[in-house]
């Protein structure tokens, strides 16, 4: 990341650590960490998913606090077929959620 984005680094560290204040935050992103190596079959992904998605929608109008998927990093999906099943249910959960008329 620094190689991609050196002058982001900072606030991304910054953002990442005061994160980690909030208790279920830091419960999240230890139990996204241990998720790396799942399957993308296992059944502990899908309780894992409704509790990111619902972090999700709690904190998405609070625009002090970075997501929770920016602070654990979608990069770690290329490298984790676990990671990558969690991002497209979310992402398709945060699409659906979407009013009608919007693409994006």
């Amino acid at each position: 990341m620094q190689a991609l984005d050196p002058h982001a680094m900072p606030q991304r560290i910054r953002d990442k650590n005061a994160g980690f204040d909030d208790p279920e935050t830091t419960r999240l992103y230890l139990a996204c960490d241990q998720s790396v190596d799942w399957d993308p079959h296992d059944p502990r992904l899908d309780p894992l998913i409704d509790d990111l998605d619902a972090w999700e929608i709690k904190h998405e109008r609070d625009s002090s606090r970075p997501g929770l998927l920016k602070l654990v990093s979608s990069q770690i999906s290329e490298a984790s077929p676990a990671w990558q099943r969690i991002l497209d249910a979310l992402a398709h959960r945060a699409k659906q959620r979407q009013p009608s008329g919007h693409d994006s």
